[in-house]
């Protein structure tokens, strides 16, 4: 487990290296009225703290290390939830935050079904909006 977690963490430090802005295809849906987690370049901490908890520093400047399990659903939207609804393929369960800036090629473990795709255990850099 912890192997998985260096890897998940080295190649997320590999993905904010290379963040450069939001011209990563990822989408936020207009007017959805979810929290945006905005990629930044910056140190993961393991473990980073929940979502739910990330979602108490929402709209200021505070840079946070957030860990969740990572959905992309079949409209290009990015969210980091804190749980995994039992289903196949899974969903997005219990607290949730829509990610912007990050580039998919570098989450490590990204698995695909039935047009959604999610990763386990993915660790964030960046500020809540």
């Amino acid at each position: 487990m912890r192997i998985r977690r260096a890897l998940v963490a080295v190649a997320l430090l590999a993905l904010l290296a290379a963040c450069g802005g939001d011209g990563d295809g990822t989408t936020v849906p207009s007017g959805s009225g979810d929290p945006v987690l905005i990629i930044a370049d910056g140190p993961i901490s393991e473990p980073g703290m929940s979502v739910a908890d990330a979602l108490g520093h929402r709209a200021t400047d505070d840079l946070l290390t957030v860990s969740g399990a990572l959905f992309v659903d079949p409209d290009g939207t990015v969210r980091l939830c804190d749980a995994i609804a039992e289903s196949f393929p899974p969903q997005c369960g219990g607290e949730r935050v829509v990610v912007q800036g990050l580039d998919l090629v570098a989450v490590a473990g990204l698995q695909s079904e039935g047009g959604v795709s999610w990763a386990e255990g993915v660790t964030i850099f960046g500020s809540v909006e």
